[in-house]
């Protein structure tokens, strides 16, 4: 029976040691998983001692693992891929639509396009709960692993599949939006050129506030045109349009639960390119939405 529990305890360790090294700080390993900073640190430390050997030199920007940390770090990835396989296996077996489902998607998407069809959703499946994680605030992170993300990255891990949801169209429309330009394509600099050229009167890390903003006439920014389809009002410049391809993510092994395969197919209806032609790949004017019969409006 000692052993048993001793093995355990080794396994808690380990795993804290894990979510270190893959944060990159012990700080972010607590927020992960929600834990005291204490109790990542004594796990760590615990680790230390009984394999007697440093794991970990650390230092004002986080952590960085020694020689010996980088070995036990590939032995602790494939424990814990194992475990999620453990997992997995029992998530798999389920064929029943009940349960919660976890998506994480930016802020703009979850409160301006997700969170305005997600009351049909929950009537139509009582049973399933879904948390929508915006991830706006990182030191209270909401529980549970997140099992579908919408991102504008394709992923390139072997263990996640990402399959292509939508376009995201926009013309060069001054709110300041900063998480925007990195993720813009700006191939000759204009789009930069243009912007600095503007007096930035509003700036804000926030999609919904930034279309509040616009909506309320406080200034121009950018924006996809999928939001007149759900401020109409709004007038398009135009300017030249970049674009953005929004993916929806998944770890390999969890695509045999009915209850997430029914939120995958709830998302490709939000975003369904047919009846909806602002997600198209190819730019479709604002001006020209009317000549679709089937297009229905987003609230």
């Amino acid at each position: 029976m000692f052993e048993v529990v001793r093995r355990k305890a080794d396994w808690d360790d380990i795993r804290l040691f894990w979510c270190v090294a893959e944060s990159g700080s012990f700080g972010a390993a607590a927020r992960a998983l929600d834990a005291a900073l204490t109790t990542i640190t004594r796990g760590v430390d615990r680790l230390e001692s009984s394999l007697n050997t440093k794991l970990f030199e650390r230092g004002p920007q986080g952590v960085s693992l020694t020689e010996p940390g980088a070995r036990v770090y590939d032995l602790a990835l494939t424990m814990e891929r194992s475990s999620r396989a453990l997992e997995n296996a029992i998530l798999n077996s389920e064929s029943t639509l009940e349960g919660r489902v976890k998506v994480a998607a930016r802020d703009g998407l979850a409160g301006l396009i997700l969170s305005t069809q997600l009351l049909t959703f929950l009537d139509d499946n009582p049973r399933i709960d879904v948390v929508l994680d915006t991830a706006r605030h990182p030191d209270r992170p909401m529980a549970g692993e997140v099992d579908l993300t919408l991102t504008f990255a394709a992923p390139t891990h072997p263990d996640l599949v990402a399959a292509p949801l939508a376009h995201f169209l926009s013309g060069h429309a001054y709110i300041h939006h900063v998480a925007h330009i990195p993720a813009v394509n700006d191939p000759d600099g204009r789009r930069l050129a243009f912007m600095s050229l503007l007096r930035k009167r509003f700036v804000t890390n926030s999609s919904a506030s930034s279309f509040n903003a616009i909506r309320l006439g406080a200034g121009l920014s950018v924006l996809p045109t999928a939001v007149l389809s759900i401020a109409p009002e709004l007038v398009m410049l135009d300017l030249p349009v970049t674009s953005l391809q929004l993916w929806m993510v998944r770890h390999r092994d969890v695509g045999k639960s009915a209850r997430i395969r029914r939120v995958e197919d709830w998302l490709r209806q939000i975003f369904d390119p047919r009846t909806q032609p602002w997600y198209r790949a190819e730019f479709i004017h604002p001006s020209e939405f009317a000549r679709f019969p089937q297009a229905r409006r987003a609230v």
